[in-house]
């Protein structure tokens, strides 16, 4: 588990390790470009599959790095709660995802 760097040019994910105090930005080693951190969550699509690395850059540009999203499940009144045990799969067409970026924008990552 840990961190991944993500490089949508090339489409490959290098994996960051565990010690998370030297987590850093790097570029990758093959064009040089500026890698995206993501969580140990995400599963890279094959290098070949040019739909789902859109549908992946197209989630972590709006904020969707990952990380946990749930489903929202009662409200009180002092606002929203959420049930940490109701969490949300990850979009995989880009339909789906502009839907899931649409529902769950407040728990984007900005």
């Amino acid at each position: 588990m840990g961190y991944k760097n993500v490089c949508f040019d090339c489409r490959k994910a290098f994996n960051q390790g565990t010690d998370f105090n030297n987590i850093r930005e790097s570029k990758c080693p093959e064009c040089g470009n500026l890698m995206t951190q993501v969580t140990h969550r995400f599963r890279p699509p094959k290098q070949n599959e040019v739909k789902k690395w859109s549908v992946a850059k197209f989630l972590m540009d709006n904020g969707f790095l990952y990380h946990h999203v749930w489903e929202k499940v009662f409200k009180n009144e002092k606002g929203e709660i959420y049930a940490l045990a109701n969490y949300t799969e990850y979009p995989q067409s880009m339909r789906e995802a502009k839907e899931f970026v649409e529902k769950y924008k407040e728990q984007a990552i900005n």
